[in-house]
């Protein structure tokens, strides 16, 4: 029996050739689409929550009040993880660890930057990576140890078994040789945060310049705990609220502990409520992912009703010769699943096929999970269920069809199926709109953002590293440079302009509220910092080095600064932080942040003892070679250290990587949405046109002109098509103005954006219809109305 189903399925793609086609097609799209977003949705998912006993781990937070709003940060004291684990019993572990840096690592004729961080011991025991060479109890617990990722090892030793083996660490102040405990395996598809050393906290902490670590004051390296098994964390996190508060006289802090497993996903506050984070994309595009296959399914049902006229009597005579309903039904059931699983097959060659884009797009490493049951399971319930919803509605539309009616003619499509046809288009170009609404609001507001002025000159503005002799002897490197032609000036500074690096709320003034609270970012600045990055100056004048007192109790501060200080005092020339310090000058506003984030004071100081961020503006004519000659006179230097550098630009467009994959994801989804729906169009519009042959044959008999006939076939297609515009158009605008509120700084949703996406989808729409329209308006009339 199931035999002779798969005949007559076989048999009947065979005669139906373009419907089959347009639905295997449509399908094997929509289903690409859902496994290529289901494996990235499992990755997300996944992340960070593959470690033994994760349930237990926890982060620690703060919520800092400034007036009345609350900045949210992993950033804790350097002292806090060894203090909780002595005064809490129910903490396990603790560890404390630094942000990533690079470092440069030496054996023998080998230098290797490698990028990693400083942890205490515990951070191995709470975070479990998988040890492939030592053991997780002896690293780290030793001032000389150093963990490497087995990427790592490869690197510097050409294998992974180096537990014994020393390799020399390079810093600007000085050398270390540190003996390789631990060789550690990273899952990339299911960890953030990759890292390829791990060096001792106490190393860092140790530093003579590193002294603020050790203040409850100061924040910097975040803090993770390892809670034992009969913790109960929200309890705990209550206990630490006012754990800093208590140490630290007049602190705006308020800890708690976070689920670690939950931070990649959930990690964005506001005022001090989580709202949302990555989980948002996540649901977006599983949306989408849905949508796209729900489409294609659309297709299936719309083109197999179509076509029911077709295959009415074929019905009718197996009615006739003795088939049940049910034996119908799974007829054409088959025929849907078959079809499902042949798409299918092709859909796992493309997803094969685009992953190496998709991993480049989204910035992952992930594969097909050939050897995952699960994955196969969910991929067979998924093509079967496709199968099913694909082909349900003509299944029970075709079988419940009356013999009497078949052979009286009495076949044509009813009111009700037409009008469940004309909705589903009518779904499918919604989501259109929607998404090529949402790419245009995207494309503009990132467009916005990398090109509005920034109150600083990022173009032609390098950014170079400052170690060892570059760091220790920088005025006479920075003279070298400067009689480069090209090289118009140069500075350094402690800051990167590429977010938050170091900030005080402790800033006070004459006249201050003293319930009000403003958190400062602090520069530390060299001569020429105010003219290298373009600043304006507004009011007073700039740092010169024909004052050297400019560097003892003098400041200069941005716009926004100068407001918060004089809003209580309008003659208010100085401020306090542990001393007075006069105002020297104001320049306008400038984003050190992404645009996410809304202006903030800054105070710029003249001491650039730790200064490490060299910043060179260059002419723009002839980069390359300047850029050659700048390497040749910084190696000439510091040869040790390998020659890197960045332009400012670049870096300022990595703040919004998140959002160009949003909008390159978007704008993808478009354009498969749009050909998955005009696949449909094509289809449909082919079966008007072949029911409406005789009425075209005899309006040309009657002297109608192409573009009249175009018109009978077009219209029905092109009314629905607009209203879905309308109704796509309304849900994006209410959807993209809550994504335009996550940035402080955005554009509107201007009126042409709607008329932009109704113009690309009417174009397309009537292309695609316009195709079978001509057509069928070429036929000779004579062989159409020739059984007349």
């Amino acid at each position: 029996m199931y035999s002779n189903y798969f005949k007559i399925a076989l048999r009947s793609f065979s005669k139906h050739k373009l419907t089959f086609f347009i639905n295997l097609f449509g399908l094997a799209l929509g289903l690409w689409a859902t496994i290529s977003i289901g494996i990235w949705v499992k990755s997300e998912l996944n992340m960070n929550r593959s470690f033994a006993e994760i349930d237990q781990v926890y982060r620690i937070m703060e919520h800092q009040r400034y007036g009345s709003d609350i900045f949210t940060t992993t950033s804790t004291p350097g002292v806090l993880a060894p203090v909780l684990k002595e005064e809490f019993p129910e903490v396990e572990r603790s560890a404390c660890y630094s942000w990533n840096e690079p470092a440069l690592f030496v054996l023998e004729d080998r230098r290797i930057n490698l990028d990693g961080f400083y942890a205490e011991p515990d951070y191995l025991h709470i975070m479990q990576y998988e040890f492939l060479h030592g053991e997780r109890d002896l690293a780290l617990t030793e001032i000389n140890h150093v963990v490497l990722t087995k990427e790592a090892a490869i690197k510097l030793f050409g294998k992974t078994d180096v537990i014994g083996e020393t390799v020399l660490l390079k810093e600007t102040d000085g050398e270390e040789l540190f003996k390789v405990m631990g060789v550690v395996n990273i899952n990339a598809q299911d960890v953030s945060g990759t890292f390829e050393y791990i060096l001792p906290f106490k190393f860092m902490f140790d530093k003579p310049y590193n002294g603020w670590l050790k203040h409850w004051g100061n924040n910097g390296p975040s803090t993770i705990v390892k809670l034992n098994k009969s913790a109960n964390g929200k309890e705990f996190s209550e206990k630490i609220v006012d754990f800093i508060a208590e140490r630290n006289e007049g602190s705006n802090v308020k800890l708690f502990a976070y689920p670690q497993k939950d931070l990649y996903l959930y990690g964005k506050f506001t005022d001090g409520l989580q709202q949302g984070g990555r989980i948002e994309y996540v649901k977006l595009f599983s949306v989408i992912g849905l949508f796209v296959l729900l489409i294609a399914c659309i297709n299936f049902m719309n083109l197999s009703t179509a076509k029911s006229q077709k295959r009415s009597k074929e019905v009718g005579v197996r009615k006739v010769v003795g088939a049940e309903k049910k034996e119908l039904v799974y007829q054409f059931l088959t025929e849907s699943l078959l079809i499902s699983i042949i798409a299918g097959l092709i859909a796992l060659v493309l997803v094969e096929l685009t992953l190496p884009i998709l991993n480049n797009l989204t910035n992952k490493v992930m594969t097909l999970p050939y050897g995952d049951w699960v994955f196969w399971g969910q991929l067979f319930a998924v093509l079967i269920v496709t199968g099913i919803v694909a082909g349900s509605y003509p299944a029970f539309y075709l079988s419940a069809t009356k013999v009497v009616s078949v052979f009286r003619n009495f076949t044509k499509s009813g009111k009700g199926v037409v009008v469940a046809r004309k909705g589903l288009v009518l779904f499918q170009f919604v989501l259109a709109t929607m998404l090529i609404l949402a790419t245009i609001v995207v494309y503009k507001q990132i467009n916005y953002a990398l090109n509005k002025d920034l109150g600083y000159n990022k173009d032609q503005l390098l950014m170079i590293q400052l170690e060892g002799k570059l760091f220790h002897n920088f005025d006479i490197y920075r003279g070298e440079l400067e009689k480069l032609p090209e090289v118009q000036s140069v500075t350094r500074s402690t800051h990167s302009f590429l977010g938050r690096n170091s900030n005080t709320g402790s800033i006070s003034w004459e006249g201050k509220d003293p319930d009000f609270n403003a958190l400062f970012e602090i520069m530390r600045v060299d001569y020429g910092f105010i003219e290298t990055m373009g600043l304006k100056l507004i009011q007073g004048e700039d740092f010169s080095v024909d004052r050297v007192t400019d560097s003892i109790g003098k400041a200069i501060i941005n716009r926004r600064a100068y407001e918060l200080i004089t809003q209580d005092n309008q003659n208010a020339t100085s401020f306090s932080w542990d001393d007075e310090i006069q105002i020297l000058g104001v320049v306008e506003d400038f984003h050190f942040q992404s645009f996410h984030q809304g202006m903030e004071p800054a105070i710029i100081y003249l001491d650039p003892t730790f200064a490490s961020k060299a910043f060179i503006k260059v002419s723009p004519e002839n980069i390359r070679e300047t850029l050659a000659e700048i390497q040749k006179v910084t190696e000439s230097f510091e040869p040790l250290f390998p020659f890197q550098y960045s332009f400012m630009d670049e870096n300022y467009s990595r703040l919004y990587d998140e959002d160009v994959r949003t909008r390159e994801l978007a704008k993808y989804f478009s354009i498969l949405t749009i050909l998955i729906s005009c696949l449909g169009l094509f289809g449909l519009s082919a079966h008007i046109a072949e029911q409406k042959t005789k009425e075209i044959g005899i309006r040309k008999v009657l002297g109608a002109s192409t573009m009249s006939i175009l018109h009978v076939i077009n219209r029905e297609f092109i009314l629905v098509v607009s209203l879905s515009i309308l109704i796509g158009s309304g849900i994006a605008y209410w959807l993209m103005q809550d994504w335009l509120s996550g940035y402080a700084y955005r554009i509107e949703f201007e009126w042409w954006f709607i008329p932009l996406a109704a113009f690309v989808i009417l174009s397309i729409a009537y292309l695609t219809v316009s195709l079978q329209a001509l057509k069928a308006a070429n036929i000779n009339p004579s062989s159409t109305l020739k059984s007349e």
